[in-house]
């Protein structure tokens, strides 16, 4: 089954969104460490609980998915907090975005595993920009607590860190946590976080 098909399906069959209505707590967390506002790219975004979070507090969000059930949900879901949400059902890894200079303030990935993106994001920053992506590590693997089970979709070690140079890395952590963030990932789990600056 591909990626795009097994997303629809999960999306389709759960009545409340997937990951919860809660946005990803290290994105909560690391407000202070990001630009004050601007323009965001979700990549990934799923049904939006990042985006609509971001859309409240002012940012101009431009999120991009696979799937289509999922993309009808975020923009449902903007439209519910009486928020602007620029949606698209798209799969970036078979038609990478046609992004050719910098172009936004923020690019977020939050549990999408796409090598091609993170070497891409540099170039899509605007100055003093930020890239914050969070993921799982390939000790990941046979854990119950959520996550890719395919080794493809997980981090290797300081992986993340050869890949956004010549971005500042301002927090990176590559561990195992309790930390529950969403109904989905309950439990142990090893995770990897970073967070990078374009220079001003």
């Amino acid at each position: 089954m591909k990626e795009r098909d097994k997303w629809e399906r999960r999306y389709l069959d759960s009545p409340e969104p997937f990951y919860g209505h809660e946005p990803s707590g290290f994105l909560r967390r690391s407000l202070a460490l990001l630009p004050a506002g601007g323009r965001c790219l979700d990549l990934g975004g799923g049904q939006g609980r990042n985006a609509v979070f971001l859309a409240a507090r002012g940012w101009n969000v431009f999120l991009v998915d696979a799937a289509v059930a999922g993309v009808a949900r975020a923009r449902a879901g903007a439209r519910g907090q009486g928020v602007k949400l620029a949606a698209l059902a798209g799969d970036a890894t078979e038609s990478p975005l046609n992004i050719t200079k910098p172009a936004f303030d923020l690019v977020l990935m939050v549990n999408y595993h796409d090598r091609a993106a993170i070497g891409a994001a540099p170039h899509w920053l605007c100055g003093g920009g930020a890239l914050l992506v969070e993921g799982f590590a390939h000790e990941q693997l046979g854990r119950s607590s959520g996550g890719p089970q395919d080794p493809e979709f997980l981090w290797r070690p300081n992986e993340l860190l050869d890949l956004v140079r010549p971005l500042r890395v301002l927090w990176y952590e590559d561990r195992l946590t309790r930390d529950d963030d969403n109904p989905r990932h309950r439990g142990e789990k090893w995770v990897v976080r970073l967070i990078a600056r374009k220079k001003p």
